[in-house]
Formats: structure tokens, C-alpha cells, sequence
């Protein structure tokens, strides 16, 4: 008896993400003058995304990208590509792939006789990443990698490791995983390595001769106790017409020399990225914790701003050095608060060792006394007052988070940002003359601001706009003022904040709107902050006159690059550190399903709405 044929069943093809483009379609012409380019972002199908922005408006857009006009893109990968107009819409055609991401695909490795392959994690990439044996050692089979793609050639693509999860501290595997996954590196090159062996680890006589000397100045640090990259140093003076505050940061520049591996390194990363209790560092720890921070007790290279502001808060003169300080004491934010509530006393033990002395304590009163100034003159200028509430993840030795709540804010963190927001723009004012990077917070859209008006007004009646078009810092301050008495402020807040241009920077002078200064530069974090680094290269070049018009057309071309980087890479920290964040909030809240809790509505948008708990959890 003939077995009966079964019936013929044609199977669903599984869908394949990152599929390499046929050689044939990657020659096909193409029309440079018609291409723009973006930056491609996979969906969650075979099909994906291209960001743009538009250079004369600075609006970002979005376009479409079918899986068939995609060639082999990758997430976060640079493309050129053509708009064209199907049923209607505009959509995008990539033609080329400019540049590879920077962005790392954690895997498993499996190593074969003569190559090997990462499997990724990412349910959205099923091809796997050809490693050349060249690039394979070192590495076990089955180990835990975040590698780079290169290229994409042969039928998968081609990468190399960069990272190995191997070696990451205890239980911190998923944070470094969402971080190599956005960017980041852990480690430095071995030609960076040999450049921090080259490094003078004390300061050489002949280097402090030409430097102003403070180290006869009180001087102290003020931080969080965890901190341990020390760039800012704080000295005052009363004198007859006011104050003269001397704001001291670590000169960065005297260790990380222009185009050296160490800067082509810190310009890449940008910045550096505080995730929990991990730190990503811009410089290694050698340098950020090390010959640069301002420990006590030690003479460190610094840059000197010298301010006078007179008793109505008036910056009246400003000086720039290079200098030379010695820090007295290194003080935590607690402990200045203890310190101004008369909490601890003369002959104390503080958390650092040192004995708190009556001249310590007569030096914080002044500052006390200038910084109050300053407040009320800044609150008579319009700045923007954000009342945010932060957070702090404890986690516990496996990595797991055992406490999430607020940050617990003191009254001495508006004592040093003030200090530092004034050397900001002092600094930002004396060297506008010559190519500088700025710190821009441009005026809002009035569409933006209108929008903002009419869903307050719908949610709360009783707030009251000013009948001109506000878009000036006086009156938005003016409706936050408003928006305090509401018990819906939170959300009021963050309204507002959206209807705002995002802060980025520029080797351009547009203001900041939201501190109401027309001169604003980042200058006191150059061990954290590449922005920082790059202004005071220059800054000394001027100060120790060896800028030139050859060093001049430099900066000239060279600083539109670094400001556009700086950004980019300000807005992926930040990015990466929200990600973190909501990924151990998940993980804090998995064993506490079927719990209730009182929460309140935080935002709102079209069927859905948020709510954050009073640990600042926020809920979708």
C-alpha cells in the first residue's frame, strides 16, 4: 500500500534582521547632490528609520526606511540617503553607509579552527558578527564580549572585540552592557597606556616658576563624599568693595597635550558617565583621579579665575592665570551645611581627616554671605528655577538595587554652583574676542510655548500668563513663580521644560536663555567634560601669548567639529543614564507585582499617562 503524501505546506520565512544588501544594489548610481544623511535607527521589523536634522532650521525630522531599501545599516550607523514619495508619503532611500557606529553588540563568543562569531543578545540582531582569527586573541570560547562592527563585505558582517565582560566588577554586568551597547568604552588603548608612563607624576620646579602662586590662599574642595575626580578648588576674599572670589581648576592641559592619543581619546568620549556606582571616565583614572584631581594636602597645576564682585553682585574685574594651589581642606556638602547650622565645631574631626579650624569657619561664612548675593542678583535677573527631584540607586554587593529614593539635596550645592556658574560667564565674557566654545540654550519656539499655555490653562484655570508674548526669561519665570502654588507643579514643570530648545554646545554666541546670560561657557570640569579641556587650550595659548593666525584659523576650523561632538556625546550620557536608570527601577519593582502604592500622575500624552511613586520611579 502506497503511504499516503502529506500535504504540501509552505513555511513562513523567519524574519531576518540586518540582512546584507546583494553586491548589485550597493553599486547602484548615485546622486550626491540629492542625498542627505542621517543616522539609522532599526524598528522593531525588518524595517528602520533615518534621524535627520536640518542645518539651516535645526529641526529634526524622521523618514520610513522599507527593509528592502536599507542595504546593510546597522543601528545608530551614519547614512547618506535619498527622500522619494510613495502612496503619499516620503520615505528614505539609503544609498550608502558613511560611517560604522560607534556603538558595541554585546554576544557570545564561539571560536572555531580558524575564526570565530559573537551571537548577539539583542533579539533584534540574528546575524551574527564574523572575528577574524587575528582579532581572537586572547579570548575563550563562550566568553561574554561587546565587539564593533567594521564592515560588512562577505555574507555577515566583520567586527572586533573592543571589550570583554569578563573582568567587570561584581554584579555590574548589565550596567557596562547598556553601556557598551550605547557607546561607551571601559578601557584605553595600550598607546595611551604608554603615554601615561611618559607623564611627570610631581610637579617640576621650573613648571611652577612662570604660574601665579596661591598656595598661601585658604584653600578647599567641595564635593559629594563618593567623589574622586576633584576639578574645582574654591578661595575668597572680603575686601573693601565687595568679595574677591578665586575659583581654581585642574589644568588638564598640561598632562593631555593637542592630537596626543589621551586627547584624540577624551575628544571621542567626550564626557564622562556616572551610572549607579560605576563610573565611565572621559581620562583614565591615573589622570581623573590622580595627577589632576585637587587632593588636600598637595601642590596641583591649576587655571585661576579671579573674580571681584561688589555687595549688589556685580562682577566688577576678572583675571585669568595659570597657577599653582595648595588645597587646605577637602570638604564634603553635608558637612557645609553641619558647618553653617553651627552643627560642627572648632577643633572637630571632619570626614577627611582634617581639624575644622575658626579661620575654616570665618573663610565659609563669607562665602556663605557672597553666594547669598549672588542668589537674590540672579532671581532679579529671570533665571529659571527648576525644581527636579533626583535620584540615587543603591545597590548592594551582587549588583542587585536595594534602595531607590531621592537624592538628598543641600543647601551647600546652591553655595558652589553659584561659584561656578559665575567663573562660567566671566570666563565666557573675557575671551569672547577669540574662536571659543560656548554652552547655548537658545529662545524657545513660540508654537512650543503657545502649545504649553493652552494645556495648562485647560488643566488649572486659575494660573494667569502674562498678556504679551512671553519668551523672555522674565516671564517664564514669572509662570513658574505661578506654577509653585499648584499642587500639580511636577508636571507643570516638566510641560515647561519640553516647550524649551534643548541646552548643546557652540563655537558660536547665542546666550542662555534658561540662566539669562548672554556670555555662558563650560570651564570648571575639564577632567569630565572635553568642552572644558578644549577652552582652556586655548585660553592658555592667549594668556601665555603663543596664539598666532595660523593657531587662530585653527580654532576657527577645528571648533564647530568639537562642538558638535561635545554635544552628541553629552545627549548619548545622558541617554544611557536614563536607560540605567529605568533598567534597575525594572528590576527593583519585579519581586513587588500585585503590591499596591499611592502615586501620582507625572505626564500625560494622547491614551496613555505617567506616574511616579514617591521613591521617583516613573510608571508607563
Amino acid at each position: 500500500m502506497l503511504e499516503k503524501k502529506k500535504p504540501f505546506i509552505k513555511k513562513k520565512k523567519e524574519k531576518v534582521f540586518f540582512t546584507s544588501t546583494p553586491k548589485r544594489k550597493l553599486k547602484e548610481k548615485r546622486n550626491p547632490e540629492n542625498e542627505l544623511t542621517g543616522i539609522y535607527k532599526q524598528g522593531q521589523g525588518n524595517f528602520g528609520f533615518v534621524d535627520t536634522v536640518d542645518e539651516k532650521t535645526w529641526e529634526k525630522k524622521w523618514y520610513f526606511v522599507h527593509e528592502s531599501k536599507k542595504l546593510d545599516a546597522f543601528e545608530g550607523d551614519e547614512v547618506a540617503f535619498e527622500i522619494k514619495v510613495f502612496r503619499g508619503k516620503p520615505e528614505a532611500i539609503i544609498k550608502k553607509v558613511l560611517k560604522r557606529s560607534e556603538s558595541l553588540i554585546v554576544g557570545t563568543l564561539q571560536i572555531a579552527k580558524t575564526s570565530g562569531f559573537v551571537i548577539s543578545k539583542n533579539p533584534l540582531i540574528k546575524t551574527d558578527i564574523f572575528i577574524p582569527w587575528k582579532f581572537l586573541w586572547g579570548f575563550t570560547n563562550g566568553s561574554q564580549v561587546a565587539v564593533q562592527i567594521l564592515k560588512w563585505e562577505g555574507k555577515n558582517p566583520e567586527g572586533r572585540i573592543i571589550e570583554t565582560l569578563g573582568d567587570l566588577p561584581e554584579g555590574r554586568e548589565d550596567i557596562y552592557r547598556i553601556a557598551f551597547e550605547m557607546w561607551a568604552r571601559r578601557k584605553f588603548s595600550e598607546n595611551i597606556q604608554e603615554e601615561l608612563k611618559g607623564l611627570p607624576k610631581n610637579i617640576e620646579t621650573h613648571t611652577s616658576k612662570y604660574r601665579k602662586d596661591f598656595r598661601n590662599l585658604l584653600t578647599y574642595t567641595i564635593d559629594g563624599a563618593e567623589s574622586k575626580d576633584l576639578d574645582d578648588a574654591i578661595s575668597i576674599e572680603k575686601i573693601e568693595t565687595g568679595y574677591r572670589l578665586y575659583v581654581h581648576i585642574a589644568d588638564v592641559t598640561h598632562y593631555v597635550q593637542e592630537d596626543s592619543h589621551l586627547d584624540r581619546e577624551a575628544r571621542k568620549r567626550g564626557t564622562s558617565v556616572y551610572l549607579c556606582d560605576q563610573v565611565i571616565p572621559m581620562l583614565p583614572t591615573e589622570l581623573s583621579n590622580g595627577l589632576c584631581s585637587l587632593h588636600p594636602g598637595e601642590d596641583k597645576l591649576t587655571l585661576t579665575c579671579e573674580i571681584e564682585i561688589d555687595i549688589h553682585g556685580n562682577m566688577k574685574k576678572t583675571a585669568v592665570y595659570e597657577s599653582v594651589i595648595h588645597s587646605d581642606f577637602r570638604l564634603t556638602y553635608r558637612e557645609i551645611d553641619e558647618i553653617l547650622l553651627w552643627e560642627i565645631k572648632v577643633w572637630d574631626t571632619l570626614q577627611f581627616w582634617n581639624i575644622f579650624s575658626s579661620k575654616l569657619q570665618n573663610n565659609l561664612q563669607i562665602l556663605k554671605s557672597l553666594t547669598e548675593i549672588l542668589s537674590k542678583y540672579k532671581y532679579n535677573k529671570w533665571v529659571l528655577n527648576f525644581e527636579f527631584p533626583e535620584t540615587k540607586i543603591v545597590l548592594d554587593t551582587a549588583g542587585n538595587p536595594i534602595e531607590y529614593k531621592k537624592y538628598e539635596r543641600y543647601d551647600s550645592y546652591k553655595i558652589i554652583e553659584e561659584c561656578m556658574v559665575l567663573a562660567n560667564e566671566a570666563i565666557s565674557r573675557q575671551f569672547e574676542k577669540y574662536p571659543f566654545l560656548y554652552r547655548v540654550h537658545e529662545l524657545p519656539d513660540e508654537e512650543d510655548v503657545e502649545k504649553f499655555a493652552k494645556i495648562i490653562t485647560s488643566v488649572d484655570s486659575s494660573i494667569v500668563f502674562p498678556k504679551e508674548k512671553w519668551i523672555k526669561p522674565k516671564q517664564f519665570q514669572q509662570i513658574l513663580e505661578e506654577l509653585k502654588k499648584s499642587p500639580k507643579l511636577q508636571y507643570f514643570q516638566k510641560l515647561l521644560l519640553r516647550s524649551l530648545t534643548k541646552a548643546r554646545y557652540s563655537e558660536k554666541n547665542f546666550g542662555h536663555f534658561w540662566l539669562a546670560l548672554d556670555f555662558y561657557s563650560h570651564f570648571t570640569s575639564p577632567i569630565r567634560r572635553y568642552p572644558d579641556l578644549q577652552i582652556h587650550r586655548i585660553m592658555k595659548e592667549i594668556i601665555t601669548k603663543k596664539y598666532n593666525p595660523d593657531r587662530k584659523h585653527h580654532y576657527q576650523e577645528i571648533l564647530p567639529k568639537v562642538a558638535r561632538r561635545s554635544s552628541e556625546t553629552s545627549e548619548r550620557a545622558e541617554k544611557m543614564e536614563y536607560k540605567v536608570r529605568d533598567f534597575m527601577a525594572c528590576k527593583y519593582m519585579q519581586d513587588k507585582i500585585g503590591q499596591e502604592f499611592s502615586w501620582r500622575i507625572s505626564g500625560m500624552i494622547e491614551k496613555w499617562f505617567f506616574v511616579e511613586l514617591p521613591d521617583t520611579i516613573e510608571w508607563f
